[in-house]
């Protein structure tokens, strides 16, 4: 099963994600009300959080197919896969499913964001980022022994 991952791919990915983290923690550093009177902020951090469900989903599905054969249907069933799977936790599967869950919102109902709940959810959140591949990390290497 380890020889059909595709480390690299996993690690560009990873590194990509780790980048916008960063990028992220960035722009919560202001603060809320320095980002809310900031359009380019609001814009940069909605993008930014599209990005990093996407790199996760990425990542959720190169690993889905190449361990299990099992395909996600979105990005929700991705992370619970993953954790059906033992790949994740489900208390993690949960936490990663409301982020998708904002990035949703973000892209299909731009008019109804609320840019405070964003910043909230983020600055609460932004350390799923990294636990997600602290786990992701963790299943590879049992992979390995």
């Amino acid at each position: 099963m380890y020889e059909k991952i595709n480390l690299e791919k996993i690690k560009t990915i990873e590194k990509d994600l780790m980048d916008t983290v960063a990028d992220i923690r960035g722009i919560i550093a202001s603060g809320e009300n320095i980002f809310l009177k900031d359009l380019k902020e609001i814009y940069s951090l909605r993008y930014l959080l599209i990005g990093a469900v996407e790199a996760m989903a990425n990542i959720c599905n190169h690993l889905l197919t190449r361990t299990t054969g099992r395909v996600p249907k979105g990005y929700p069933d991705c992370f619970e896969k993953l954790a059906d799977a033992g790949i994740i936790t489900a208390e993690l599967s949960e936490k990663l499913k409301k982020i998708t869950g904002l990035r949703n919102i973000i892209i299909h109902k731009y008019w109804d964001i609320d840019d405070r709940r964003v910043f909230k959810s983020t600055k609460e959140n932004i350390e799923d980022f990294g636990e997600y591949l602290k786990q992701i990390n963790a299943f590879i290497e049992n992979l390995k022994k």
